[in-house]
């Protein structure tokens, strides 16, 4: 299960439904996950959970799986 505060972000920042949000969820299946979206994305999780992504990490975030992998590096779940 996916934490509740990831969904929120990705929702807001993609303005997609949270219902459809999986691990499977990456931006070459979300037609929405464009640049702008991308930094919003960003934005949405280092305040939903109290970080700061890397200047190295932000561009990795290219899925769910992935951005779920960075944010338990800080120990954010």
């Amino acid at each position: 299960m996916l934490d509740k505060r990831l969904v929120d972000s990705l929702s807001r920042a993609f303005k997609i439904d949270p219902a459809g949000i999986t691990l499977e969820t990456s931006q070459a299946n979300t037609p929405t996950w464009d640049s702008f979206a991308h930094l919003k994305l960003v934005f949405e999780i280092e305040d939903a959970f109290d970080v700061r992504l890397s200047s190295e990490e932000i561009p990795q975030v290219t899925s769910v799986a992935r951005l779920q992998e960075i944010l338990q590096k800080h120990h954010a779940f």
